[in-house]
C-alpha cells in the first residue's frame, strides 16, 4: 500500500477503526497504538483490495493485534472504569431537558450493558462488537472472523440471551 493509497483508507475508515480500537483497549493511549499498529500492519503486509472489505479487512487486522496484545498482558489487573459527571456535563444534562436523576440512571444503565458485553467470552463478545459498534453485517463478520454466517448468527444469538439474562437479574 503506497502514501496515497494509505492516505485515502486512514480517511475513510480511520474513524470507525479508532472507535473500534478505543472500545476493545478502553484506553485513550492503548487505542491510539492499536490503531497506529493496524495502519503500519496494513502497510506492511499491502493486501488491501478496494472491491473487497477494507474495513473489515482493517477491522480484523485490529482485532487480531488486540487479541494478542490481551494474551500477552492476561496476568495483568483489570482496573474499572470510572465516569464522574464534569460542570460541563452537568450544562448539558440540563440543557437536554432531562434531569440530573434521569440522566445519571441512563448513564449507569450503559456502563452495566458494557461491563456485561465486555463480561461475555471474546468469541460473543467480538461478534456483539463488530456488529452493533461496527456496523458490519453478518457476512461481512463471517468473513473478517473466517467463520460461517450461521455460526455469527448463534453466537449473536447466545450474547444476546446472555446480556438479557444478567441485565434482568442484575448478575
Amino acid at each position: 500500500m503506497n502514501t496515497m493509497n494509505a492516505e485515502f483508507y486512514v480517511k475513510e475508515y480511520g474513524k470507525s477503526l479508532y472507535s473500534f480500537c478505543l472500545y476493545c483497549t478502553r484506553d485513550k493511549e492503548a487505542a491510539d497504538d492499536l490503531y497506529q499498529q493496524t495502519f503500519l500492519v496494513a502497510l506492511e503486509k499491502d493486501e488491501i483490495k478496494r472491491e473487497a472489505n477494507p474495513k473489515s479487512y482493517l477491522i480484523t487486522i485490529a482485532m487480531n493485534l488486540w487479541r494478542n496484545q490481551m494474551r500477552k498482558a492476561a496476568w495483568r489487573k483489570k482496573i474499572a472504569d470510572v465516569s464522574y459527571l464534569g460542570e460541563e456535563e452537568l450544562a448539558q444534562i440540563a440543557d437536554r431537558g432531562c434531569s440530573v436523576e434521569e440522566e445519571v440512571q441512563k448513564r449507569q444503565e450503559e456502563v452495566l450493558v458494557r461491563q456485561n458485553v465486555l463480561k461475555l467470552p471474546e468469541k460473543l463478545r467480538v461478534v456483539i462488537l463488530l456488529y452493533y459498534m461496527e456496523d458490519m453485517s453478518v457476512e461481512e463478520i463471517a468473513l473478517a472472523l473466517k467463520i460461517p454466517a450461521g455460526t455469527v448468527k448463534s453466537r449473536m444469538n447466545k450474547a444476546k440471551n446472555v446480556l438479557k439474562e444478567r441485565l434482568q437479574y442484575g448478575k
